[in-house]
């Protein structure tokens, strides 16, 4: 029973020494401020409808919620004074499961304008419709008060 004992005190004493990567907590969002962004001092938890559901602090620039509910998260990083200095890109947390926030979302494309071409096919009036119907009612009235004052006199005496 001794040399049982030594044995496990000798391969215990060994194992110490040995570093185990840290798991991943179920239920947990964890990150780490990117490259660049100084002065983080807490990290919030947003649900989908930017309501804050979690707060804690930024320690050696990294971060970790514990015990999240399942549902669409985003993480905001704020200064001590309250000013927030980053915000990741959207992430789904299942059940049970561990995410990473990551900071380095993809920009969406930008929206084209909708041009007169489009306008048209989609049954509205173009630009250059309405700049010639515009046209077409000031040649109308003109040509009628011209027309008016030299026939039969009925125009205002101001024009």
């Amino acid at each position: 029973m001794t040399k049982t004992f030594g044995l496990f005190l000798a391969l215990s004493l060994a194992l110490a020494g040995i570093r185990v990567r840290a798991q991943d907590l179920p239920n947990s969002i964890k990150g780490s401020v990117p490259a660049g962004v100084e002065g983080v001092a807490n990290a919030v938890l947003l649900d989908k409808s930017d309501k804050t559901i979690s707060m804690v602090p930024v320690t050696d620039g990294k971060f970790t919620f514990r015990d999240v509910a399942p549902g669409e998260y985003s993480v905001g990083l704020y200064t001590a004074s309250g000013q927030r200095v980053a915000r990741s890109c959207s992430l789904t947390l299942a059940s049970g499961a561990a995410k990473e926030a990551s900071f380095d979302c993809p920009v969406p494309a930008a929206v084209a304008p909708a041009t007169t071409s489009t306008a048209a096919a989609q049954g509205g009036m173009s630009t250059a419709s309405w700049i010639v119907i515009g046209a077409a009612a000031v040649g109308i009235t003109t040509a009628v008060v011209i027309a008016t004052n030299k026939d039969e006199g009925v125009a205002s005496a101001i024009r």
